[in-house]
């Protein structure tokens, strides 16, 4: 009878051997899951077949894995598609190779190579731990006989020579030691560098010498006058005479007061009657009028027979004319405003405003900010004359409000690009001192739109960077004297080197530049 044993898919093959274990039947067939890779070797199918033939029945594989398949043919073990194939028991375990003895496992074991062999052989062979322990008292009794007296006087000799030299050399090199303390002195360096400050610039890039700037706003309005300087002829009287009027009708006519007659030749000019007239009844009935000219001016002296027409409704009732000419019309000259007043005054409130913009932007700059003059800047935002041109006055006065605009550097920011300028053209390792630090502008500034460029000159002095690795390679084995000489020509110093050697009496400093200690010594505006 054929017992299907199946394979949980999660299970592992040590589990699978042992229920194998558990069956007792004559032939067992392992239905292995689809996508279980336990069993796809040679070696782990090998396994579970050694524990079919310990328990004396016969294993067969049902699976499609082709890998699982190969892996039981290649060690003898039936091989099926399907389950209903493994139950008709038609089958027998080839194995191929011999079964294992239960009783003896290793009867069926291949015989040790030779190398084993002989490991074993000279295990066996191996003396006894009596001989071995006489050999060795018999090793340590040919030590134990006294060496002949020359060689023990040598080996003293060597051993007291090399104690000897190890003292001298511990005395020249190791005992001596010494501290030298340095003071670096300093040297100038001067930089210029060209900044831009520009107000829409959030962040200052000072590698490339690009700096924030503030844009400042200010107002100012000013109001001034100046006298005008054009002039015109202006009418001062009016002039007067008397005209004729002539009845054109049988019946009288009434003249009014005020009736208007003017010149009709060339440029009218209008006269006006100052008082009633009569003129007779009959065509030709004249009668004197007395009159005088409706504007000022000299156009109101016209000659004789010049004014021939009436005005209004009276004209069809009567004629006009004058036998002699009107007089009495005069005119004077009058200060006028010229536009010339007018751009001069403009130009004068604007150098006002000028002049003020910049104390006028002062105001404005938070502390710590500086303010170049060549970028403030005026601009007209209102102005209002009190006279038009040509219009009769003496004076002309004129308000004028003025947008004020400047950019305000900061300090510290133009500080850090000329720190930063100053650190790139020292050499390298060197400290600037701080207290030297002092820095102007140049002037020149020049204004590019909103921005402003200027130039700054920076002078400071540093110290140059001593490596105390140097010195100990410089000095070493050398008196005081010949090290001062020495370090004084390669670096600048303050003051002269102070030695201290220990111990004194060498007079000399140490020949390993590990005993010897270096202390620069830097002021506190060295900045770090």
């Amino acid at each position: 009878m054929v017992e299907l044993l199946s394979i949980d898919p999660t299970a592992r093959l040590e589990a699978v051997r042992r229920q194998l274990a558990q069956r007792r039947l004559q032939q067992v067939a392992v239905d292995v899951p689809a996508e279980w890779t336990e069993l796809d070797n040679a070696a782990r199918m090998r396994l579970i077949q050694r524990q079919a033939q310990t328990q004396q029945c016969e294993l067969a594989v049902i699976t499609r894995h082709e890998a699982t398949r190969k892996a039981a043919r290649q060690v003898g073990i039936p091989v099926f598609m399907e389950a209903e194939e493994a139950l008709k028991g038609r089958w027998r375990m080839e194995s191929r190779l011999p079964r294992v003895d239960p009783r003896n496992p290793a009867a069926t074991l291949p015989e040790p190579p030779p190398w084993r062999r002989e490991d074993v052989v000279r295990r066996q062979a191996r003396p006894s731990l009596h001989r071995a322990r006489q050999g060795r008292i018999q090793s340590e009794a040919r030590f134990r006989r006294p060496l002949p007296l020359w060689l023990r006087l040598l080996g003293y000799s060597l051993i007291g020579t090399l104690l000897l030299a190890l003292l001298v050399g511990f005395t020249v090199y190791v005992l001596p030691a010494a501290t030298i303390t340095l003071t670096p002195g300093r040297q100038p360096v001067a930089v210029t560098v060209q900044l831009t400050a520009n107000p829409d610039l959030e962040v200052a890039d000072l590698e490339a010498d690009l700096l924030p700037g503030r844009l400042l706003e200010s107002t100012i309005e000013l109001t001034g006058t100046i006298p005008t300087t054009g002039s015109a002829q202006r009418a001062t009287d009016l002039a007067r005479g008397s005209v004729v009027f002539i009845n054109l009708s049988s019946t009288p006519v009434t003249v009014p007061s005020g009736t208007i007659v003017s010149t009709g030749t060339g440029t009218p000019v209008s006269f006006r009657t100052v008082a009633p007239t009569e003129v007779g009844g009959g065509v030709g009935s004249r009668a004197t009028a007395p009159i005088e000219a409706v504007e000022p001016g000299i156009q109101g002296n016209v000659r004789a027979s010049a004014i021939t027409i009436v005005e209004g409704a009276m004209r069809f009732r009567v004629r006009v004319t004058n036998q002699d000419g009107t007089f009495g019309g005069g005119a004077q000259l009058t200060p006028v405003v010229t536009q010339a007043d007018r751009d001069n005054l403009l130009a004068q409130l604007q150098a006002a405003a000028q002049a003020r913009a910049v104390e006028s932007l002062q105001q404005e700059v938070a502390p710590g900010e500086w303010l170049p003059p060549e970028t403030v800047k005026t601009f007209v935002i209102a102005q209002a004359f009190t006279a038009f041109n040509d219009e009769e006055t003496a004076e002309l006065g004129l308000t004028l409000r003025t947008l004020v605009q400047g950019v305000a550097v900061n300090e510290e920011e133009a500080r850090q690009a000329l720190l930063l300028a100053l650190q790139a053209s020292i050499p390298s390792g060197g400290k600037l001192v701080a207290d030297s630090f002092a820095m102007q502008r140049l002037p020149g500034a020049t204004a590019i739109d909103r921005s402003v460029q200027f130039t700054m000159a920076v002078n400071a002095d540093y110290v140059p960077l001593i490596e105390p690795a140097d010195v100990r390679t410089l000095v070493a084995g050398q008196s005081p004297d010949a090290a001062t000489e020495a370090l004084q020509a390669r670096w600048l110093l303050e003051r002269a080197p102070e030695f201290y050697l220990d111990p004194e009496w060498t007079g000399v400093l140490p020949r390993l530049g590990r005993r010897i200690q270096v202390r620069v010594e830097y002021d506190d505006s060295v900045t770090p």
